[in-house]
Parts: C-alpha cells; sequence; structure tokens
C-alpha cells in the first residue's frame, strides 16, 4: 500500500513518538521554595553533585574577590557545611569529576581583574585535601573541563591578556599522564564555554567571545567524538548565551542549561529566567521551564527529584544572592 505524503508524515510521527527519549522534559509550572541560603552570597562558583549533596567551590564575592570557601548543600535535610578551602582563590574554572577525585584547571586568579593561570588542582572527596596537578600547556580560564573516558579535557577559554579566545584543545591521561597533549582544536574559540559529556560524547556548549573588552554571546554548540577526534557542530542555542557553566547538567538523556546571560538578544538579557534542555535525538533546544527569579551565573543540579538552584548575579553580575531556590520535579512530566 503506498501512503499519501500526508498521511506518511502522520505515521513518521507516531513511530518517533515511541523511540527510546522521545518524549520532552516539560515543567511548565514549578513551584519554588526557598530553602536555607548559600553561607555567603555568590556567583559563577563551580558545582559539582558528590553523593546527593551538592557542592560549590568558591565563586565571586559580592566585590568581586574570588573567594575560596567550599560549602556542601545536603537538599535532603536543607543543611550547609563546610569543606576544606580551595589553596588559591580563584574564579573561571569549573569540575570535572573522576571517582573520588575532583579535578580543576586554570582561571583567574584573586581579585577582579586577576592574572591568568596554568594552574591544575585535585581535590580528594575521601580525604578533604588538595594536591596539584600537571599545569596546563599555557596559562587559560573560562575553557570547558570533562572527563571523557579515561581523559581529562581541557578547551577554549581566554589567554593571557584575558580577552583574546582560545580554540586550544586538550588531553591529560587520567592514569598516571605526566603532561597534556594536543587535540583536535575547538572550532569557533570562545570563552565561558560549557562542557557536557552525553552518550560517550563531549559537548562544548555557548560561551562568548572576548571577556575584558567586549564580551559576546554566541550561540555555536559543538560535539566532540573521540573514536574519530573531530568536533561537529549540533543545533545551536535559541540566543547567544553563556554564564551558565555551573548550571548545566545531564537529565534523562538531555542537556539542561538554567539560567545564564543573552547579551546579543533582541532586547539584550543581562539575566535569563529561563531553563532549556537538548534533545541529542532531535538535534533540538527547547525552553522547559521558568526561575523564580532570573540568574545569571548560578550554580544548578537535581538531586533526588529536586531541582536545585543556587546563588547567582542578579544583574550583570550585581547584585549577587545567596538564595538557594528549590523545586520538586512533577513526576508525570518526566515520563
Amino acid at each position: 500500500m503506498k501512503l499519501s505524503p500526508c498521511l506518511l508524515c502522520v505515521v513518521l510521527h507516531l513511530f518517533a513518538a515511541q523511540l527510546p527519549g522521545a518524549p520532552a522534559l516539560d515543567w511548565p509550572a514549578l513551584e519554588w521554595r526557598k530553602a536555607k541560603p548559600s553561607l555567603f552570597a555568590r556567583v559563577e562558583s563551580p558545582a559539582i553533585v558528590v553523593e546527593g549533596k551538592l557542592w560549590l567551590f568558591g565563586g565571586f564575592t559580592d566585590t568581586l574577590a574570588a573567594a575560596s570557601q567550599v560549602d556542601v548543600y545536603d537538599p535532603a535535610n536543607d543543611s550547609w557545611t563546610r569543606r576544606n578551602d580551595m589553596p588559591t582563590r580563584v574564579t573561571h574554572l569549573n569540575p570535572a569529576r573522576d571517582g573520588d577525585t575532583i579535578w580543576f584547571a586554570g582561571g583567574f586568579k584573586g581579585k577582579h581583574p586577576g592574572p591568568v593561570t596554568d594552574e591544575v588542582w585535585r581535590c580528594s572527596i575521601k580525604s578533604d585535601t588538595w594536591t596539584a596537578g600537571p599545569s596546563l600547556p599555557e596559562p587559560r580560564a573560562g575553557g570547558g573541563l570533562a572527563v571523557l573516558g579515561r581523559k581529562l579535557h581541557y578547551f577554549g577559554g581566554y589567554k593571557s591578556d584575558r580577552q583574546t579566545d582560545a580554540g586550544d584543545h586538550w588531553t591529560l591521561a587520567l592514569d598516571g599522564g605526566k603532561t597534556w597533549e594536543r587535540e583536535t582544536d575547538l572550532p569557533n574559540p570562545r570563552g565561558h564555554v560549557t562542557a557536557a559529556v552525553l552518550d560517550g560524547k563531549l559537548y562544548a556548549l555557548g560561551g562568548d567571545h572576548g571577556h575584558d573588552k567586549t564580551q559576546i554571546d554566541v550561540n555555536s554548540c559543538h560535539r566532540f567524538d573521540p573514536a574519530t577526534r573531530r568536533w561537529t557542530a549540533v543545533a545551536g542555542l535559541p540566543d547567544g548565551r553563556s554564564h551558565f557553566e555551573s548550571s548545566t547538567f545531564i537529565y534523562q538523556g538531555r542537556i539542561v542549561i538554567v539560567g545564564g546571560r543573552c547579551n546579543q538578544s533582541k532586547p539584550p538579557r543581562n539575566v535569563v529566567g529561563d531553563i532549556l534542555a537538548y534533545d541529542p535525538l532531535a538535534d533540538a533546544w527547547r525552553v522547559i521551564g521558568e526561575l523564580p527569579e532570573k540568574l545569571l551565573a548560578p550554580s544548578a543540579a537535581i538531586i533526588g527529584g529536586r531541582l536545585v538552584v543556587i546563588g547567582g548575579g542578579l544583574n550583570n553580575p550585581r547584585p549577587l544572592t545567596a538564595n538557594t531556590w528549590v523545586t520538586t520535579l512533577p513526576a508525570e512530566a518526566n515520563r
């Protein structure tokens, strides 16, 4: 039987709806509540989930000085605890976890505007201690960092002048590597770029061109395949967007982005209140929910069915907030 074009479209649509992961996330009516606030107002604080708790590392204070304080939020009992401080005060760096170890690389040191560093640090979760790792080949800040397979990847960021965008991509072997090796450069060099790993691929999401003199948010998104060692362009963000490195995570086969900045949208948005999700099967982004307030560079994660959002900037970036927002995700929206 030969199907008409219209009927064929309907059949294909119904077939696609049955594919794994095809149903879209949808959180149109989230009910937010304020939980116990962060121990200080912070923005651009690197964050990572460890055993059901959200670890926050430093970040900027309201004077734009880099903090070294490490705080852990437990959404199960709405409590905060201190851990040992970072060994240096640094911002514009992102965490990558490998088992018991959390890695950090590069960044801006001290109060804004601080120098760019090539330092690499690793934090042991169990012993709560810090040790130095192999330095980056060159100083960088605002690059993406992720563990993919048994390698640590660093890409993009700003060079020593705090303005020039870098496309360099380096890897460090996690099983005894002593030096970083060159990998395929990131297309469209940029800083404030976000790293994510999904289905064995590395993603470079958004970011901006320039830092101290100009900041132009971009919508570029690329995916790196370690098998072919190639970057491929994927669907771009709806608008140029940056400052969401600490509020990006993987959930139900999607990449989810919370807040950020879209300074090239019309009109420009110095703070963003929407929640985006990327579906790799459809190669498409869509808005799936809204925050209780617009936030630049908050820290966010989903833990135990709750979306937790902490800190951030209420403008670009000040004033800062210490608010902790929590919402329970609707189960029926995620089936």
